[in-house]
């Protein structure tokens, strides 16, 4: 037998010890790598701009995300987890989210599957599908009767802005599409969307007004107003100012819900969204003067989601206004809250007292799209056209 004294027997257990850990180490697995979506829920219904979550377990610096829908890559997310909304065409989804390494290798992967889908019905409060509405193109003059059909105002009251000309020409499209299509650049949500065309003329910008008055009226007096629909701006160095609007009258007073997105509202390159101010025009949300600040710029509108590893596309953004009518005095327009692709931002801004004006029938409303063209279209005119998809534009009306 070995006799080991105090300090050789030390050393020995050190060294098993060591031997131990090491063994033990390596005898590890590597830490596993999942991908976990959260959002949308299997087997779900959603809406065209469907919120993408996903998170990721083993994520290493040099690691990527790829989303993929119906077999087509949407884009990568160089982070550990993504939360974007993604516009989609209706009909039935697989998307997947993988962990992909530096080396193009499949980490880990997860799908969901699932179905988009519109949620608006008609009633007595909610007039669906505005952009599904029939369309008078020979009524290009500058002073269109109100009908249910969406109508050009080219001239006159059209023009808006020091500077401004009327459009060499107007055009009004109800644009098919069959099958499905990922949202890079299709022209559809739900297979029939409305494009808006306007060709500038010489010597200064134009805008032009496209209206379309509801089939049917509003039978009482209602405050709370929510417009809700997708837009498409195929160029939106085109533009500079994109406006949506609803309009409502009741006791002879039309309250106007106008916004837009001014891409150049202070001359510099700077954008804000605006709010009509009735007679004092326009109200840049930009922070000033007791104004929130709401910031809006091309970029938005120039790619379909903020994780887009595509540049060059563009796509749908879903924008929803919130508004209340007022009436004391009567008619004054607030404008609560805007989401655009998912983000809410509280307003609750009411810059103006009264945006009426007597015309119309009482409990008639209307949605409106006005396309302002980019500053000097003299040439080299790098714009001559400006244009607009629509779809799924939805009002609901409520007392």
């Amino acid at each position: 037998m070995l006799w080991l004294n105090t300090s050789q027997k030390c050393a020995f257990f050190q060294k098993r010890l060591a031997s131990c850990v090491l063994l033990a180490l390596f005898g590890l697995p590597a830490a596993a790598q999942s991908v976990t979506i959260t959002s949308p829920a299997s087997s779900s219904t959603s809406i065209s701009g469907v919120r993408i979550t996903a998170s990721t377990s083993g994520y290493i610096s040099s690691d990527h995300l790829e989303i993929w829908d119906n077999n087509t890559k949407l884009g990568n997310v160089f982070a550990s987890s993504v939360n974007n909304v993604i516009v989609l065409p209706n009909g039935s989804h697989n998307t997947t989210v993988n962990l992909v390494s530096s080396s193009s290798t499949v980490l880990a992967t997860k799908s969901v599957s699932y179905t988009v889908a519109e949620s608006c019905t008609d009633s007595s409060t909610v007039q669906c599908n505005f952009d599904h509405q029939g369309i008078d193109n020979t009524q290009n003059d500058c002073s269109p009767p109100q009908e249910d059909k969406w109508v050009a105002n080219g001239c006159g009251a059209g023009i808006q802005g020091t500077g401004g000309i009327d459009p060499t020409s107007t055009d009004i499209v109800a644009t098919t599409e069959s099958g499905t299509l990922p949202d890079l650049g299709e022209t559809t949500l739900n297979g029939q969307s409305l494009y808006l065309e306007e060709t500038q003329g010489s010597g200064g910008y134009s805008n032009v007004i496209f209206k379309a008055d509801t089939p049917t009226l509003a039978t009482a007096e209602d405050s709370n107003w929510v417009m809700d629909e997708y837009v498409y701006l195929p160029n939106p160095s085109s533009y500079q100012a994109f406006e949506i609007d609803a309009q409502y009258v009741w006791d002879s007073i039309w309250t106007k819900f106008y916004t837009e997105c001014a891409f150049n509202s202070n001359g510099n390159g700077t954008g804000y969204w605006a709010v009509y101010d009735g007679s004092a025009g326009w109200a840049f949300l930009n922070g000033q003067n007791g104004a929130p600040n709401l910031p809006c710029n091309r970029s938005q509108f120039a790619l379909p989601w903020t994780g887009s590893g595509d540049s060059s596309s563009t796509g749908w953004h879903h924008i929803v206004w919130t508004f209340k009518r007022g009436t004391s005095p009567e008619g004054y327009a607030i404008f609560v809250s805007l989401t655009f692709d998912g983000t809410t931002t509280t307003l609750n801004y009411a810059p103006t007292t009264e945006t009426g004006g007597s015309a119309g029938n009482n409990g008639d409303f209307s949605a409106l799209v006005q396309l302002d063209g980019a500053d000097n279209p003299n040439p080299p005119n790098d714009y001559p056209t400006v244009v607009a998809y629509i779809n799924e534009l939805n009002i609901t009306h409520t007392p």
